[in-house]
């Protein structure tokens, strides 16, 4: 599996969280298929783990914005930030990737507030 389907597996099962609380992640991934993917997998554990620091980021950043965001916009946002903070992906790698995954799933323009928010954080 190339790694912007890893990446948008990680985005749906972020998603599933924010809708329903995954609470074993083995079993979330294997009634997906995706057993054998270590990148989701890894994804998923450091999204858990720092999900406080991520959300804090993010509220911080937001503001009262954070509150009015989609459940497709904070899961796309969690991703990205978890993923440039705590897993070493590059910074244009990620937001690149943030940025398709809005096109894909969000409203209209809103990969431009995707950007405009990643871009804020990483400039801080």
């Amino acid at each position: 599996m190339k790694r912007s389907q890893q990446r948008e597996w990680v985005f749906k099962l972020i998603y599933e969280d924010s809708i329903n609380k995954i609470s074993d992640v083995e079993k979330a991934l294997a009634y997906h298929g995706l057993e054998d993917e270590d990148f989701i997998r890894d994804s998923i554990n450091s999204y858990n783990e720092n999900y406080e620091k991520i959300e804090k980021t993010l509220q911080d950043s937001l503001n009262k914005r954070y509150g009015r965001l989609s459940r497709v916009e904070k899961a796309i946002l969690f991703l990205s930030l978890n993923e440039m903070t705590y897993m070493d992906i590059p910074v244009s790698v990620s937001i690149n990737e943030a940025v398709e995954l809005a096109k894909a799933y969000a409203n209209n323009n809103d990969y431009q507030m995707i950007n405009s928010v990643l871009g804020k954080i990483v400039r801080k």
